[in-house]
C-alpha cells in the first residue's frame, strides 16, 4: 500500500521552491523518471503558466483599447455638446457600449488572474507531493539495489582473492620446476625439451 505524502502546504512559500516544471535539478533528475501523474501535473502547470501569460496580455491589450475608447468618449461628448452633433451622440452611445463589453472582459481576465496563482500553488504543491513519492520509492529501491551489489562485489573480491592466490602458488611452482630442469639438466638439454614440450 503506498504511503500517503504529509507535507505541509505553506512549504512552497515558505522554502521558495519554484514551479518544478521550471527548476533545473527538478528537471536533470526528474526529465527521464516521471511517472504519468507526474507527467499530466506538468503538462496542467504548463497549461496554467500560458494561460496566465496570454491572460496578462489580453488584459494590457483590453485596458490600452479602454483607454483608446476613453479618450475617444471625451472627444464625442465634446462635439455632442458644443455642436449638439447627433452624429457624434450616436458614435459616443457606441463607444459607451464598447467600454461596457472592454470592461466585462477585463473583469473576467482581473478574476482569472486572481485564480491562476492559487491553480499553478495547487498543481505545483501535488506534482511536489508525486516527487516526493518518486524520490522515497527510488531512494529505497537504489539501496536495496546497492545492498545486492555491495555483497556481490564483495563475493567477486573474495574470489579475486583466491584466484590471485591461486595463480601467484602456480607462477611459483612452474618458475621453480623450470628452474629445477634449468639446474638438474642444464641449458641445453632445457632448451630442446621446451620445443619438445612447449
Amino acid at each position: 500500500m503506498e504511503k500517503q505524502i504529509e507535507i505541509d502546504k505553506m512549504i512552497i512559500k515558505r522554502k521558495k521552491i519554484p514551479v518544478l516544471i521550471k527548476d533545473n535539478a527538478w528537471e536533470s533528475l526528474f526529465k527521464e523518471n516521471q511517472t504519468k501523474e507526474m507527467k499530466e501535473l506538468g503538462d496542467r502547470l504548463k497549461e496554467l503558466m500560458h494561460e496566465e501569460n496570454e491572460a496578462e496580455k489580453q488584459l494590457k491589450e483590453k485596458l490600452r483599447r479602454k483607454k483608446i475608447l476613453m479618450n475617444k468618449v471625451l472627444k464625442l461628448s465634446d462635439e455632442a455638446n458644443s455642436n449638439n452633433d447627433k452624429v457624434a451622440l450616436e458614435k459616443l452611445e457606441n463607444t459607451k457600449e464598447r467600454i461596457l463589453e472592454v470592461n466585462d472582459k477585463i473583469d473576467e481576465l482581473q478574476f482569472r488572474l486572481e485564480i491562476i496563482p492559487k491553480e499553478i500553488h495547487d498543481t505545483n504543491f501535488e506534482l511536489l507531493k508525486e516527487t516526493i513519492a518518486v524520490t522515497y520509492k527510488d531512494i529505497t529501491s537504489g539501496r536495496e539495489r546497492v545492498g545486492n551489489l555491495d555483497f556481490e562485489i564483495q563475493k567477486l573480491r573474495k574470489l579475486l582473492g583466491k584466484m590471485w592466490e591461486e595463480k601467484f602458488t602456480r607462477e611459483k611452482r612452474i618458475n621453480d620446476l623450470y628452474l629445477y630442469l634449468h639446474g638438474t639438466l642444464g641449458h641445453e638439454e632445457t632448451d630442446k625439451l621446451d620445443k619438445q614440450f612447449l
